[in-house]
């Protein structure tokens, strides 16, 4: 995927957390990672996770989600 594409991803990901009210509370933040990991693609969830676990800047809102997306996949690999 591009740098272009990752940006992508990152745009659309903090436009569902600014509409599912990430930033006010966890339970936000869950719905963010829900979110993602119904209608994402695993390609696309991967392609994320990768760039920000590699230091890659996102929102605060967004880091957020996906600490809980994180914490979800590695419950899924156990």
């Amino acid at each position: 995927m591009s740098g272009r594409q990752v940006e992508q991803l990152v745009k659309m990901a903090q436009q569902i957390a600014v509409n599912l009210g990430v930033g006010r509370d966890a339970a936000a933040a869950r719905r963010t990672a829900e979110h993602l990991g119904r209608f994402w693609t695993p390609a696309m969830r991967a392609r994320l996770l990768a760039f920000w676990r590699g230091g890659g800047e996102v929102s605060a809102e967004v880091a957020m989600a996906l600490r809980e997306l994180d914490g979800q996949q590695d419950e899924g690999a156990s």
